[in-house]
């Protein structure tokens, strides 16, 4: 883990499930830093989780050793995240939510992430990977309705 100034972390990790449970520790520790309540900070741990169980089964197949950088911004108004893969590139237009009625395990991955954060971007213009921006604002720390 690197910290570059007050404001940004970047961890580097290997596209193992086992490192999983460090980043979600880190990024559950930020939200809190940053005064969201702890339900949405747990919230922003899964979303967060849910992508990188994505980039580890779709961009890297299941892969083990290859790098997937995170970087944490913690700004003013809102909490940042980067999560940037190396592998195949997902065509942003096909990234949908599975059908809720739907009844099967799995496949709610990006349903949760666009459900807990207020902006959710794929950028596939790298010549390999994608980079995934997650954005929760400061403003939204009660609980959210639905």
């Amino acid at each position: 883990m690197t910290i570059y100034d007050e404001n940004t972390i970047l961890m580097s990790i290997a596209s193992h499930p086992k490192y999983l449970k460090l980043v979600r520790s880190v990024i559950l520790q930020c939200a809190m830093l940053m005064n969201f309540s702890e339900k949405i900070s747990k919230d922003i741990t899964l979303a967060v989780d849910e992508a990188l169980t994505n980039v580890i089964k779709h961009s890297y197949m299941g892969c083990l050793n290859k790098r997937i950088d995170i970087t944490i911004y913690l700004l003013d108004d809102r909490l940042e995240l980067k999560i940037c893969d190396f592998g195949k590139k997902v065509d942003p237009k096909t990234i949908k939510p599975r059908n809720l009625c739907d009844v099967k395990p799995g496949g709610l991955g990006v349903f949760f992430m666009k459900k807990i954060m207020d902006e959710v971007d794929y950028d596939i213009s790298s010549p390999k990977g994608t980079t995934l921006t997650m954005i929760k604002y400061k403003e939204d720390t009660g609980e959210q309705s639905n």
